[in-house]
């Protein structure tokens, strides 16, 4: 089996349900158990720094890519196996998405949503050619699957975009689709 770089894009605010941090711990766990690298956003907070530390707590390899400037708003984990410092936002997106073999979206708020947009769109227009998989924790993920398919319905969306991700539920489901993907 290929051991892959796995992008995972969420959420940087400790203001959530523990729940969700304990499903992105064990999402980390998951990926270090199946030999996979993490490319993540470099903090140490919300989901991003749960699933680092699930990562670690399985000898995992954890890459950060981080602004610089962010550390006016959240705290960067010093503890990456490596950490990419960046000068922009643009910049780190870049970074990631040309280390990453596969891509997991994990919830979040308008960054993690501009960034599965931005990784969607780059597949659509046959950009980069990765798995993404969604983790819908708890539904968190159902308004943005029902808007795209009333898009599809009411024809601003092409039909095929909806064949270029797959929603699971699980951390273990959530893996299990990025190893079937890429064999």
């Amino acid at each position: 089996m290929k051991y892959l770089k796995i992008c995972m894009y969420g959420a940087a605010s400790d203001s959530i349900e523990r729940m969700y941090i304990r499903q992105a711990e064990q999402l980390g766990k998951e990926i270090a158990a199946g030999g996979h690298s993490l490319v993540y956003g470099g903090g140490a907070s919300g989901l991003m720094g749960a699933c680092a530390r699930g990562m670690a707590a399985g000898n995992g390899t954890v890459i950060g890519v981080i602004p610089e400037f962010m550390k006016e708003f959240e705290n960067i984990n010093e503890q990456c196996t490596q950490l990419i410092r960046t000068e922009s936002l643009a910049d780190r997106k870049e970074v990631m998405e040309n280390l990453a073999d596969a891509f997991v979206i994990l919830p979040g708020g308008v960054g993690t949503m501009d960034e599965f947009f931005q990784i969607l769109t780059m597949s659509y227009l046959s950009r980069k050619s990765a798995p993404i998989v969604i983790f819908n924790i708890k539904g968190y993920f159902d308004p943005i699957l029902g808007f795209i398919d009333a898009g599809i319905e009411k024809g601003f969306i092409h039909e095929r975009l909806r064949d270029m991700f797959i929603v699971k539920t699980t951390p273990k489901g959530v893996v299990a689709a990025i190893n079937k993907a890429m064999k």
